[in-house]
């Protein structure tokens, strides 16, 4: 009788990543397939998936074949498939419009909690492996800055691709999200960095690092897309005040640190008349904000929620219930309500959302117990602890939660500072070789 496999005591609950044998070597593919996955999204969405679908069940192949059951106990895992469950059972079912489309936007929804599962806890098995992701996230990202920037100078970017609607880049993509890749990608591919690093920062990488941090904010202001750059600044601000928190003798140098990022920004948008353009709008929507395109769907997505407030209307069927129930909208009903709290609450209804709250409180608790590590570890703690205002920060316009692409980019940037957060607490560090 062959004898139970038990897990070294060493390693932590959930903790594929020590796993030898088949599962080593599939592995490291799988790492290879996350390092390229920012650049399969920019390349082609079908790439994308088949990566998301790959590394998800070689991580589900593993804790079969190893009987790895504990990893299905780790709350990041249980509450995202407590939540998958309750979609599947309830929420489906109960669906205020076609079901079957709802299940077949439910079902598939588990690959992300897979992708995120096996990011955080088998993908890296020490530094090195968040060495070559920072390397690969890095060069992706530097190359659509360079991209957009010749396309907001010159009108066509390197790839191809000319200015939507004139106000916005696009840069390899052919539509304007290009802001919110590159901030949702820089910052826990810094993480990544830091891991690794922090030790051997010197004035020549704090230079370099600068620079980096200081093009990342320009390029995402100079994209037009004003969400994209409130989620930056606010990380980048968040980042600073918690690192001078930790270390009171980054006080001076952390606030000047801001201020600069924010001249930075103001310059950005004083030297270009194609940023000006988008003031005004912006003013103006601050100053009427319930009778604004954004308040009126806050307003249709409460009404959505009132008709089924437990269960939800179903994923995907924000735009059919808001037609049915405010067929006179000013600017008509929207796929989604440009929000993921609202739009958890009125597809998901109460339980949904109550259900990705908990989520969020499972992440944070993951996240803020990088403050163990504040004397150790100044700059990774605090820029892991800021990493989630870029997917968890209210009153933001997002794009959907529940649609393929932005979800892909979503849950790799949430697992990526998972994954850091994961590996600086509970694994013992490596030196890199």
């Amino acid at each position: 009788m062959t004898a139970t496999r038990t897990p070294p005591v060493t390693v932590h609950a959930g903790d594929l990543a020590r796993e030898g044998g088949w599962a080593a070597r599939l592995r490291v593919p799988c790492l290879y397939l996350f390092a390229v996955l920012p650049l399969m999204l920019l390349v082609t969405r079908v790439g994308a998936e088949i990566i998301v679908a790959v590394i998800g069940l070689s991580f589900l192949a593993v804790i079969f074949a190893r009987r790895r059951w504990d990893v299905f106990a780790t709350p990041l895992v249980a509450v995202p498939i407590a939540i998958w469950i309750f979609l599947m059972a309830v929420n489906t079912p109960l669906a205020w419009w076609d079901a079957p489309s709802v299940l077949g936007r439910t079902a598939p929804w588990l690959r992300f909690f897979c992708l995120f599962g096996a990011v955080v806890f088998w993908l890296f098995a020490d530094e090195r492996d968040f060495r070559r992701i920072a390397i690969a996230w890095g060069a992706t990202v530097g190359f659509v800055i360079v991209d957009g920037f010749v396309q907001g100078v010159f009108g066509t970017s390197l790839s191809g691709h000319t200015l939507f609607k004139v106000e916005r880049l696009t840069g390899p993509l052919d539509r304007p999200n290009i802001g919110r890749f590159v901030t949702f990608l820089f910052y826990p591919g810094l993480a990544a960095f830091l891991l690794f690093g922090e030790r051997r920062l010197d004035r020549g990488r704090i230079a370099l690092l600068a620079v980096a941090t200081a093009a990342a904010v320009a390029y995402t202001v100079f994209t037009g897309e004003r969400a994209a750059m409130v989620l930056n600044l606010a990380t980048f601000t968040v980042a600073t005040v918690v690192l001078i928190l930790v270390v009171p003798r980054f006080r001076l140098a952390g606030m000047l640190g801001i201020l600069l990022v924010l001249a930075i920004a103001a310059t950005t948008v004083i030297l270009s008349a194609r940023l000006q353009m988008r003031v005004e709008p912006t003013l103006a929507v601050f100053r009427d904000f319930w009778d604004s395109e954004y308040g009126e769907l806050m307003r249709a997505a409460i009404t959505v929620w009132q008709v089924q407030p437990w269960a939800g209307v179903g994923l995907g069927n924000f735009d059919m219930v808001c037609e049915a129930w405010e067929p006179e909208l000013l600017y008509g009903c929207l796929r989604h309500p440009h929000n993921i709290y609202l739009e958890w609450l009125a597809e998901g209804g109460i339980v949904g959302l109550g259900g990705f709250v908990a989520f969020i409180g499972v992440v944070l608790a993951l996240v803020f117990g990088m403050l163990r590590l504040r004397r150790e570890r100044p700059a990774l703690t605090a820029l892991v602890v800021a990493c989630p205002v870029l997917t968890f920060l209210p009153f933001v316009p997002s794009q959907s939660f529940f649609s393929n692409w932005p979800a892909i980019l979503w849950w790799a940037s949430l697992a990526m500072t998972c994954a850091v957060a994961f590996h600086a607490r509970y694994r013992v560090p490596e030196e890199v070789r």
